[in-house]
């Protein structure tokens, strides 16, 4: 074993596997543009005071994240997600023309125990429009997570869709005032089920009939006009029946976009972090048993920053889980990253090998040569070994002749010919 290893919970890339990543990056880039999206960037550390601010993460988040002291005795830590470090952004931007629709991709960081598809260093995908609190908004993000998912070639995923004033509202109707510890609670519901929900609400509210109303509540979902007209009869609440309304009108927005199909109400989905205020969504595959992403509303973050007050809302898509998930069902084809390898037979042609390449380079093909001094059968067996699949040779004959021979590495054929002939035969 090597001397050193990857910090625990991060890993290390080949270049086979990132052009698999940078496909899927790709598609995702292109969809988020087509849809008016802009990128833009944020650094990897942020002061602790930011990262720790409300509607961030709390003082608690301590635990969770790269949390250090630099030199100058500052306290930074990794940034544990891409949307409070841009709302940073959004808050000190005053002249900031809204609505804004920006897209990022990624490295973030949290301090959670590595298991499978979980790692404390992953990428993320981020999509959030500021400046706007209409159902459209909503609605266009949830359509726009829909639309990367078919690109990427998905055909079981679902968005799950609620909004966390109908369960604030119908925890408070039940008489319960401490609602956070209660949407702590509901969100392990995936992680430690309905039994481990009861018993930690037990634990907090002491009161069997007011948690078994909750937990019967949050067990409503399916399709979502199905669920509306059922939750009408049922919540009287005005904060809830606020929720309801809401999230009718971003579904039928979502209608509109033409991805209602793809779209379930579940009133469990409370999505744990404290800065959301209105609707929540989470990506999943499999039943509903695999997170691949999520996000909601967070309106009063830009104000708690400093800003001004601006509506927000986006969705964070799980890069590391989309890559592994479809590399596993074969759903990633991509092309060797290098189309053409020019060997050169001997001393005397390298030169002219040189040439060749840059011309290929020039005309937009993807090609390399030997830097290493390699002989001719060792040129060839290293562009094999790379997957590349011709071979352009250079030898001293067909210098003489201003011909070059193209070799097909698959089935093993040969064609000479001009330089200018196989340029546009690898055009193709």
């Amino acid at each position: 074993m090597a001397k050193f290893q990857p910090v625990k919970g991060m890993r290390d890339f080949w270049p086979g596997e990132m052009v698999r990543r940078q496909f899927v990056l790709d598609i995702m880039r292109n969809v988020a543009e087509k849809w008016g999206f802009l990128p833009m960037d944020t650094p990897a550390l942020e002061s602790f005071e930011l990262l720790a601010a409300k509607g961030g993460g709390g003082e608690e988040i301590k635990k969770e994240i790269y949390y250090f002291k630099d030199q100058g005795q500052r306290e930074l830590g990794l940034r544990f997600d891409l949307t409070v470090p841009t709302a940073r952004v959004i808050a000190s931007k005053l002249d900031l023309p809204l609505p804004f629709k920006r897209y990022q991709t990624g490295k973030v960081w949290r301090y959670d125990n590595p298991q499978a598809l979980r790692w404390r260093e992953f990428t993320q995908m981020d999509f959030d429009i500021f400046g706007s609190d209409k159902p459209e908004s909503d609605a266009e993000i949830v359509s726009l997570a829909c639309c990367c998912f078919d690109a990427l070639g998905f055909e079981d995923f679902t968005i799950k869709l609620n909004n966390r004033k109908i369960i604030e509202g119908y925890i408070e109707s039940v008489g319960i005032r401490d609602i956070s510890e209660v949407f702590r609670s509901i969100d392990k519901l995936d992680k430690i089920g309905e039994e481990g929900v009861q018993k930690e609400l037990l634990g907090k509210l002491k009161d069997k009939e007011k948690i078994k109303k909750i937990l019967d509540f949050i067990k409503i979902k399916g399709r979502p006009e199905e669920v509306l007209k059922q939750s009408k009869q049922v919540l009287t609440n005005k904060i809830a029946k606020d929720g309801l309304d809401n999230l009718e009108k971003i579904f039928n927005k979502i209608k509109v976009f033409g991805f209602d199909k793809s779209v379930t109400i579940d009133f469990s989905l409370v999505r744990g972090l404290n800065y959301y205020t209105g609707s929540v969504f989470e990506v999943a595959i499999s039943g509903g048993k695999v997170s691949l992403g999520g996000g909601g509303r967070y309106d009063k973050m830009i104000e708690q920053f400093g800003g001004k007050p601006t509506p927000a809302v986006g969705i964070g898509l799980g890069f590391e889980r989309i890559v592994e998930i479809m590399i596993q069902n074969n759903m990633i084809e991509v092309e060797a990253p290098i189309k053409v390898f020019v060997v050169s037979v001997s001393e005397s042609t390298k030169d002219k090998t040189i040439e060749v390449c840059q011309r290929l380079r020039r005309e937009g093909i993807a090609a390399d040569f030997d830097v290493s001094g390699k002989n001719f059968s060792a040129q060839l067996k290293s562009a094999n070994s790379k997957s590349i699949p011709w071979v352009i040779i250079v030898g001293e004959q067909e210098v003489k002749e201003n011909k070059i021979k193209l070799k097909d590495m698959v089935c093993g054929e040969e064609k000479t010919a001009s330089i200018e002939e196989l340029v546009r035969f690898l055009k193709k």
